[in-house]
C-alpha cells in the first residue's frame, strides 16, 4: 500500500504547506504573496482564459466555500427546532446491522453530492500535530482574516492537533472537478473547476455532518485542514497516489477535491484498493506526461520514488514521488490561481480532448 521509514517520518507541521509558508517564510520569493499579485496585469492582457469573467468565475465559487460558517465545524453548538422538533435527536440511535447502516450512511453522502465515499479507522500519522485551528462557527474567511493578511504571531499556526477522544473513524469523501474545465488548464477556468470543488466539498460535509448529530453521535468537518487527505483517501479505498503527489483514482482520476468527516459512528471500514494502488505505481513509474508538462519542473522524472523529500513543505519518510511545491507555487503567483496542467494531462483523468477557454464557455453556453 505505502512503505513508511518509521525512523524518519513524523506527523506533518501544517505552517509547512504553502499556503501557509508564503505568510511566514522570508527566503521564498513568494514570501507575502497570493493570486492577487499579477491579476490586474493578467486581465489588462487580453489573454484568453484570464479575462475579468474568468476570474469572475474563479472567485464566485470559493462562495459557499469561504462564507458558510457552519462548514467546518467540530460539534453542534446549539440544537435548534426547524419545524422538525429536537427531542428525537438527543438519543444516539441504536445501529443494530452496521454493514447495512454503512450503505445508508454512504448513500447520505452521495445524497448530499459526495462524488465518491470510503471509510477508514482513523491512522494517527495522518493527523496533522499541529497548525491552525477554525475557531467554532466561523467561516474561512473570517477565521483567517488576520492569517491572510499576514498575523502569525504566537502560536496561531501551531496549535496542536487532537481528536476527541473516541472519534476513532473517516469518512473520506472525493468530489469530481469539471472535465471541460479541467481540460483548459492553466486557465482559469481550471482553477473555478477547483473552487465550486472546494464549495461542494463544504455544502456535502456540512449536510453529512448534520445528518450524523441528528442521529446522536459527533461529526467532525474538515476540508484540507487538520489531517492529510491523500494517505486518508488511501486507506478508504478511493485510490492511490501518483507520479504528480496527488490522489489518483479508478473513476475519475486526479480530477477530484478531497474532504473527510471524523466520527464515532459505528462503521465498517474499506480496504485500501490494492490491485488499483499496483496499476497507478507500475503506470507512473513509465509515464512522465505529468512532469513534461509542468510549467517550472515541480513534478519529478525519477525512475522511481524515493523517501527523502525536495523541502520542508514534503513530509519525508513515506516512499512516493515528491513534488517541489516551492516551484508549484510560484507559478501559481504568476499564473495568479492555481494550475491543473498535471491533473489535464494524466490519462487517469479520462480527458480525450484539451479544450481552449473559448470552447469551455461555448460549451456551456449550448447546454
Amino acid at each position: 500500500m505505502y512503505e513508511i521509514d518509521e525512523v524518519v517520518y513524523q506527523r506533518f507541521h501544517e505552517k509547512n504547506n504553502m499556503i501557509y509558508r508564503r505568510l511566514w517564510d522570508r527566503s521564498l520569493p513568494t514570501f507575502g504573496k497570493m493570486f492577487e499579485t499579477n491579476i490586474e496585469s493578467h486581465i489588462n492582457s487580453h489573454k484568453e482564459g484570464y479575462s475579468r469573467i474568468d476570474f469572475a468565475l474563479v472567485a464566485a465559487g470559493w462562495t459557499v466555500y469561504e462564507k458558510f460558517r457552519y462548514a467546518f465545524t467540530w460539534e453542534r453548538k446549539n440544537l435548534m427546532d426547524l419545524g422538525y422538533g429536537i427531542n428525537w435527536m438527543k438519543n444516539e440511535y441504536p445501529i443494530q446491522y452496521v454493514k447495512d447502516f454503512t450503505d445508508q450512511l454512504k448513500n447520505a453522502a452521495k445524497f448530499y453530492g459526495a462524488s465518491l465515499v470510503g471509510i477508514a479507522d482513523i491512522n494517527e500519522k495522518w493527523i496533522y500535530k499541529d497548525g491552525f485551528v477554525r475557531p467554532s462557527s466561523m467561516s474561512e474567511a473570517d477565521s483567517k482574516k488576520k492569517v491572510r493578511g499576514g498575523d502569525t504571531s504566537g502560536s496561531i499556526l501551531e496549535t496542536p492537533i487532537n481528536l476527541p477522544e473516541g472519534i476513532n473513524k473517516v469518512i473520506v469523501i472525493a468530489i469530481e472537478m469539471d472535465e471541460g474545465a479541467i481540460s483548459t488548464a492553466p486557465a482559469q477556468p481550471a482553477a473555478a473547476a477547483a473552487a465550486v470543488a472546494y464549495s461542494k466539498m463544504a455544502f456535502v460535509i456540512s449536510c453529512l455532518g448534520e445528518f450524523i448529530r441528528n442521529l446522536g453521535y459527533r461529526a467532525i468537518q474538515c476540508g484540507n485542514d487538520t489531517a492529510l487527505s491523500i494517505p486518508l483517501a488511501i486507506d478508504a479505498g478511493l485510490g492511490a497516489v501518483g507520479r504528480l503527489g496527488l490522489l489518483i483514482t479508478p473513476d475519475f482520476g486526479p480530477r477530484v477535491r478531497i474532504c473527510k468527516v471524523f466520527t464515532d459512528l459505528p462503521l465498517i471500514s474499506d480496504k485500501p484498493n490494492i490491485k488499483f494502488i499496483n496499476k497507478v505505481a507500475k503506470y507512473c513509474t513509465n509515464c512522465l506526461k505529468c512532469a513534461e508538462t509542468c510549467e517550472t519542473g515541480a513534478i519529478p522524472k525519477d525512475k522511481e520514488p524515493s523517501f527523502i523529500g525536495v523541502n520542508i513543505s514534503n513530509n519525508p519518510g513515506v516512499r512516493k514521488y515528491y513534488i517541489d511545491a516551492e516551484k508549484c507555487f510560484e507559478f501559481w503567483i504568476e499564473n495568479s490561481s492555481d494550475c491543473g496542467n498535471c491533473i489535464a494531462v494524466c490519462p487517469f483523468s479520462k480527458i480525450k480532448k484539451l479544450k481552449t477557454p473559448s470552447e469551455f464557455w461555448r460549451n456551456k453556453e449550448k447546454k
